[in-house]
């Protein structure tokens, strides 16, 4: 009686686990949606995203950070790849020398990129960052 006891039990989970359905909360990003001005904060650290940070994603790859009147402040490049957006050493153009990168991914829930940032070449060193579309 137990065996037939367990045996249900493990039967009835298994069939709730597989028909359960998943949303895709991040669906894939093409080059044509993130191409544009993206505007929002990030953070040093653990700290919450609370400093103005936005890119102007451009065509061919191109990546600019832009200052809040909107003028160009460092310049890099981007690509997609398996839904992440790479930011790829972005190089302040005042003072110079000083470089960062970022990776994000489009979370469509939020309407927003989320991501990290760090210095130079890593992504992981710096904080937290998030922008929408304007």
């Amino acid at each position: 009686m137990k065996f037939i006891k367990l045996l249900s039990i493990v039967f009835f989970l298994v069939a709730s686990i597989s028909s359960c359905k998943k949303d895709n909360d991040n669906p894939p990003v093409t080059p044509a949606s993130i191409e544009g001005v993206w505007v929002g904060k990030f953070g040093n650290g653990n700290a919450a995203p609370s400093s103005f940070f936005s890119f102007n994603f451009k065509a061919n790859g191109v990546l600019e950070e832009l200052t809040q009147t909107g003028e160009v402040k460092g310049v890099g490049t981007w690509d997609i790849e398996n839904n992440l957006i790479d930011g790829y050493t972005i190089n302040i153009l005042a003072p110079v020398g000083n470089k960062y990168s970022v990776i994000g991914s489009y979370n469509a829930s939020v309407k927003k990129i989320l991501g990290n940032w760090g210095f130079g070449n890593s992504v992981t060193d710096g904080g937290m960052w998030e922008m929408a579309k304007k």
